[in-house]
């Protein structure tokens, strides 16, 4: 069961929030406990009462947005087995609700690399969830579900690298919208 007492969800919020502002600012390597307690007027001992290290509050960091974007993606899917949607079209939807943590999205994947980053967990949700989604719901025989599932994947999370990216352009962040609704006209049409 999560911790409700009030002090500690506000000092772990305040130790995430100084920590992502940090990582704004430089590299996980240069970073120390120091400075993140110095920021966030804490100690030392107020720190590692919560977390290990740096590298143990990064790692709760990315599970928390990994396990927001499963849950997004989970209920955008479904939402769409009840309004005969396809799966492209809650793409924009699914960009749109993470870039708004742009910043934070941004660092994670930029400091977490390997089997246990940001990206990774990213890629696993969508091809889980997608091939769950298709294979309920794939009616084509043109494609594969296991091409379907990979090219939904990486257009997903291209598409996802380009909104953090130009976040603060809303014209790109329009024509991609239009971009993918194009797209999805277009494969609707073939498949």
């Amino acid at each position: 069961m999560a911790n409700s007492d009030k002090r500690i969800i506000k000092t772990e919020r305040l130790i995430k929030k100084t920590f992502i502002d940090l990582l704004v600012q430089k590299d996980l390597s240069k970073i120390t406990i120091k400075e993140i307690c110095n920021i966030a007027l804490i100690s030392k001992s107020t720190f590692y009462d919560h977390y290990e290290d740096k590298y143990a509050l990064l790692h709760v960091l990315i599970n928390e947005y990994a396990e927001q974007f499963q849950l997004e993606v989970h209920t955008r899917l479904n939402l769409t087995n009840s309004d005969n949607d396809n799966a492209l079209q809650i793409l924009t939807h699914i960009i749109q609700s993470v870039s708004a943590h742009n910043k934070q999205l941004s660092v994670l994947l930029r400091e977490s690399k390997g089997a246990d980053g940001l990206e990774t967990k990213l890629r696993n949700t969508l091809i889980a969830e997608a091939t769950t989604f298709l294979s309920s719901n794939h009616e084509n025989k043109k494609f594969s579900n296991e091409f379907l599932v990979k090219m939904y994947t990486e257009i997903t999370l291209a598409s996802l690298q380009f909104a953090l990216m130009n976040y603060d352009n809303s014209d790109l962040l329009q024509q991609q919208t239009q971009f993918i609704d194009m797209l999805q006209k277009n494969i609707l049409l073939n498949i």
